[in-house]
């Protein structure tokens, strides 16, 4: 979709970017906040119909990066590519951030963002996902508290390329769409893994997120909100409960629309749990 940009001048306020336009839509840029965090999670499938959930987190506090990535197999249910790097630098692009071997640049001519993992024998995945809705518009923010800044989006379409073994080919891969989040705060002493979150991603193309700060989950207030297989708004409780039944599976419940789900979690390291559903409502879902 072509958008018009003319007049455009940039300036900064505090946390963010901003734009002012004469005849133009505002174009998303993300955060220049020092302590902020992006998050993308979802479903990709190659030709042939293999299908892979992934999670990707790049967080910022003040000039310490640290970034998560994951690759799951909805074959045979493993974990294909994990990943967890921390670096510190002082020195880095506009809009790109690179940590260990995980990447993350955004490119503001069309909204985009590209991101993905690079290991050894060229095995990862890079993602481009368009920051575009199905509707044609653009994300915008909301508060999560008085000093937090919140914003999540159901992207709209994601392509890239995956290779997950040694001798094995590399695969094009694409989806619908994709969740994304960017939280921020103006506060030094924020640090952005208090923020807890949950995104799922269910086989008819519908889904749900539900993001509330350290304590607010499994039982206190979120912000949440669903999306039906046409990408559209639905009615959902702002309350959900996350729970860990034992060492591997979680059960999420919804009250409304209610839904009882639970899968196991093939992540064994780290804070992040994500696997595939077991319920009536096949899908992938993430929590940290």
């Amino acid at each position: 979709m072509k958008r018009l940009r003319i007049l455009m001048v940039l300036f900064t306020i505090g946390h963010g970017a901003f734009a002012l336009t004469s005849q133009a839509q505002q174009p998303f840029l993300p955060v220049d906040a020092l302590n902020s965090q992006w998050v993308f999670s979802g479903v990709v499938s190659n030709d042939a119909g293999d299908r892979y959930g992934y999670y990707f987190q790049m967080s910022r506090h003040e000039n310490l990066f640290h970034a998560t990535a994951a690759l799951t197999d909805a074959q045979g249910h493993d974990v294909l590519l994990f990943d967890e790097s921390e670096s510190k630098t002082h020195s880095f692009e506009p809009y790109y951030w690179q940590v260990g071997r995980a990447f993350l640049r955004f490119n503001p001519i069309n909204d985009s963002w590209i991101f993905g993992l690079k290991t050894h024998h060229n095995q990862g995945f890079n993602f481009k996902i368009d920051m575009l809705t199905e509707s044609g518009t653009l994300p915008k923010s909301r508060p999560l508290n008085a000093r937090v800044e919140m914003l999540v989006s159901q992207t709209s379409h994601l392509n890239g390329h995956l290779q997950v073994g040694k001798d094995s080919q590399e695969q094009f891969v694409t989806a619908k769409n994709a969740w994304f989040e960017q939280t921020w705060s103006t506060d030094p002493t924020f640090d952005s893994s208090v923020v807890s979150g949950v995104f799922c991603r269910f086989d008819d193309g519908s889904g749900f997120y539900s993001i509330g700060l350290a304590n607010a989950l499994p039982h206190g207030e979120t912000i949440a909100g669903w999306r039906d297989p046409m990408g559209i708004a639905s009615p959902m409780s702002q309350f959900i409960t996350v729970n860990q039944a034992d060492d591997e599976q979680w059960h999420i419940s919804i009250t409304a629309p209610k839904h009882e789900l639970l899968f196991t979690n093939v992540v064994k390291q780290g804070v992040l749990a994500a696997g595939f559903l077991s319920s009536s409502m096949p899908g992938f879902c993430t929590v940290r």
